[in-house]
């Protein structure tokens, strides 16, 4: 019986050898986004999948160096998306539903981000209300958010969804905490 490469990457991520296996779904062609020191990655299953969800701590307060990262990607123009990317800010204005699409209901909190250059950006802060809970907030709470980031257009000028546990390999653990609630509260560890 011939294995494919991503079963045998589960196997190998499930049988606590990370690297082995993040070097093997590389090597294979799997389309994947830098993977930074796996087997430092505590280990997660869900749905029957190996993923790997490192905890990052939430800042004490947000600056504009809290949204380094961010100021990067936007600098950079690229087109893919970028994980484990933080931001904060204040609510712009209340948060809004997005209709139900293929991964399931939504929710876009707006806020703006200070960067260190001094510029105050729009970002929308995407929340997927069957992983992360429904997630709102009003205009002037602080948010931060930690997860996979990406370029905007038109309103915003950037983005950060997946603020949740880890779905892929590559992802650290996400989070979003508005007014002082973080969601998810914790994620599943080895």
């Amino acid at each position: 019986m011939v294995e494919s490469i991503w079963e045998v990457f589960q196997k190998l991520a499930v049988r606590g050898r990370p690297l082995a296996a993040a070097v093997l779904f590389v090597a294979g062609g799997c389309q994947s986004r830098t993977v930074a020191s796996p087997a430092s990655y505590p280990e997660t299953v869900s749905h029957g999948r190996a993923h790997f969800g490192r905890d990052v701590a939430v800042p004490s307060s947000c600056n504009a160096m809290v949204n380094r990262g961010l100021a990067e990607l936007i600098a950079s123009g690229t087109r893919q998306d970028v994980d484990n990317v933080m931001v904060c800010g204040v609510a712009a204005e209340r948060t809004r539903f997005q209709r139900p699409g293929r991964y399931g209901p939504h929710h876009l909190t707006t806020i703006n981000a200070p960067l260190p250059d001094g510029e105050t950006v729009r970002v929308q802060v995407v929340t997927n209300d069957d992983l992360d809970g429904v997630v709102t907030a009003n205009a002037g709470d602080p948010v931060f958010a930690y997860g996979q980031a990406y370029l905007a257009h038109g309103y915003w000028v950037a983005g950060v969804h997946d603020v949740h546990c880890s779905t892929h390999a590559s992802a650290d653990n996400g989070w979003i905490v508005v007014a002082g609630v973080k969601r998810p509260e914790d994620c599943p560890a080895r």
